[in-house]
């Protein structure tokens, strides 16, 4: 990242517990990047800050629960509190769930679709409303970025996985429709797609060991949380009037 668009700047992180948000926490960290880093696990959240302690960015953790509705507001306020308004937020909290239509856990569905979807609205409204005001008063003269952790499955249909695909096909169109609505404000909201990760995610979903070691064996390396941080933070350090608004990145060998 370079240090023109880094220097100063201060990033809301949901999911930092674990995984992708944890990795993207750290890695703004390390390049001087403050965050509220946002979970539900406060221990965990204690472990990040310790761990990143005396780096150039400093880490505040927020624990709560991206559910509740006023919980995104809070952690916007938090971080001016702490450091100085959020000119970054990550949407990285998500759950997964196994299964097709017929055999998936269907008293699971609505925790997913609050989680994965309704939250994400949620946080991007309240970041997005954030940031207008926010270039409203200083001219949009600097660049605002709010990016969501999206999947290669909401993109390519998944007979294998489409109840939790179809709430990334609809995050996606949010995300779309957001980055048109804010640009103007020189606001970039970006789309991060990555495929298959070794992260956690699957185990804490439910997947099965088996299958997901058989996904490794035919589609690995895989990819580590860090790959995807370091592509956020490619994103996000690029020159204002530059926008890499949609990323796919997947294993060399993944083919779908």
């Amino acid at each position: 990242m370079t240090g023109a668009i880094t220097e100063g700047r201060v990033a809301v992180v949901t999911g930092a517990t674990s995984g992708i948000g944890r990795a993207v926490a750290a890695a703004f960290a390390r390049t001087g990047i403050d965050v509220v880093a946002a979970g539900r696990k406060a221990d965990r959240l204690a472990a990040l800050q310790a761990e990143t302690a005396g780096l150039p960015g400093s880490v505040h953790p927020f624990p709560g629960d991206v559910n509740r509705p006023a919980y995104t507001e809070e952690l916007l306020a938090a971080a001016e509190r702490e450091f100085a308004p959020a000119d970054i937020f990550v949407a990285s909290a998500g759950q997964g769930l196994p299964g097709t239509v017929l055999n998936s856990d269907p008293s699971r569905w609505q925790e997913l679709v609050e989680t994965n979807y309704l939250a994400v609205l949620r946080q991007l409204r309240a970041a997005a409303a954030e940031f207008v005001k926010q270039a409203e008063a200083d001219g949009g003269r600097r660049v605002r970025d709010l990016v969501v952790i999206g999947s290669t499955v909401g993109r390519q249909v998944s007979a294998a996985n489409p109840v939790y695909g179809s709430t990334k096909f609809a995050v996606h169109s949010l995300v779309e429709a957001l980055r048109q609505e804010v640009c103007a404000h020189n606001i970039r909201v970006t789309l991060i797609e990555p495929g298959f990760v070794r992260s956690g995610f699957q185990e804490a979903a439910g997947y099965d060991t088996a299958w997901f070691e058989s996904v490794a064996e035919q589609n690995g390396p895989l990819l580590v949380p860090d790959d995807v941080a370091d592509v956020i933070g490619f994103v996000v350090g690029r020159p204002a009037h530059v926008h890499l608004d949609d990323i796919r990145l997947r294993p060399t060998r993944q083919k779908a």
